[in-house]
């Protein structure tokens, strides 16, 4: 897919979206649902609900259930977990990958969380803007399950369903996790409509069989292709393991090669090392100058080193032309 084919389809899917939202302000209050009640329960540090919450949670949904209003709507339940609960990530995916969106993030969960995906519950929701090379941008939503497990399962013994999982972050935005559909009890026409509908639809969906059948054997046609790609996925997320590993290392212990640079940079001419040892940031040089007494000073000023100072005596050379020293001190970060 060209970034032009790209751009178009993401224009298509702003447009949508904002003709959407202008429709649905043309309905009233009730359908829109903005009137929909939020029951918000607190979870501890330790998982738990308290009892008093759950109570007067009870309460009220036994007081929806009493009121008749049109349409019926139970009210959201909502687990409120504390700052940090939830994480949010964004995450880049191919415009070809878009439309199955959910199932390639769930494939690698594992490599973009910490966690295992049957140790979390997730959602995510695309963004307006395009990644670069005009790539579709997720906003991926993880909470992990040991900090609301204890206290989902005491609501699930009260009868106690809750709908979605918040938190409200230190911007003031609130971040939601939605769980499951909430099964609820079908009237007789529920059950009756199906089979009618399975009767004026059964060529349309031999239709589709017939269709899948055929996909199914073109995808086995190219299973050895899929295995090359998958071979190729599995390359690449090795090679860019790789850097980011050396790049956080970096981070913590310096880099060598950025203070050997530092080095070759400040010393003045006429000096030269003999032997050099780095550990972490801490180094210590051994060598010859002219200018020995002066290294002290053009280490710390001019190269940013801090605790520079002489292991032991400076001494002259054998030909008594250069002093030979040993300095140790901190490279910069």
């Amino acid at each position: 897919m060209t970034r032009q084919q790209s751009s178009v389809g993401l224009f298509f899917y702003t447009f949508g979206r904002w003709w959407l939202e202008r429709m649905t302000e043309l309905f009233p209050t009730v359908l829109k649902g903005k009137d929909r009640q939020d029951i918000r329960l607190a979870v501890h540090p330790d998982g738990n609900v308290s009892e008093a919450e759950i109570q007067q949670c009870q309460a009220v949904l036994a007081e929806s259930r009493r009121r008749r209003a049109f349409p019926r709507r139970r009210p959201d339940i909502s687990l409120m977990l504390p700052e940090g609960g939830i994480l949010a990530r964004d995450v880049s995916l191919p415009e070809a990958a878009a439309d199955n969106a959910a199932q390639a993030i769930g494939y690698d969960l594992d490599r973009l969380t910490p966690f295992q995906a049957q140790d979390v519950v997730w959602t995510m929701n695309r963004k307006t803007e395009a990644g670069k090379q005009g790539n579709a941008v997720f906003r991926l939503l993880v909470a992990p399950r040991f900090l609301f497990e204890t206290g989902l399962e005491r609501l699930q013994r009260a009868g106690v369903a809750p709908t979605r999982l918040c938190m409200v972050g230190a911007a003031g935005r609130t971040e939601i996790i939605p769980f499951a559909a909430i099964a609820r009890k079908k009237s007789r026409l529920v059950y009756v409509l199906p089979a009618i509908l399975c009767g004026l639809t059964i060529v349309p969906f031999l239709a589709q069989e017939v269709q899948i059948f055929d996909l199914n054997r073109k995808a086995n046609a190219l299973a050895d292709k899929r295995d090359i790609a998958e071979n190729l996925r599995r390359e690449i997320a090795s090679f860019t393991a790789g850097p980011v590993a050396v790049e956080k290392e970096e981070r913590r212990i310096g880099s060598p090669l950025e203070t050997i640079r530092t080095l070759t940079e400040t010393l003045p001419d006429g000096t030269f090392l003999t032997a050099l040892r780095i550990h972490d940031h801490h180094i210590t040089m051994e060598g010859q100058s002219k200018q020995a007494t002066q290294l002290i000073g053009i280490l710390e000023h001019h190269a940013a080193f801090t605790d520079a100072a002489f292991s032991g005596p400076v001494t002259r050379s054998e030909d008594k032309d250069q002093d030979v020293f040993t300095i140790n001190a901190v490279a910069p970060n």
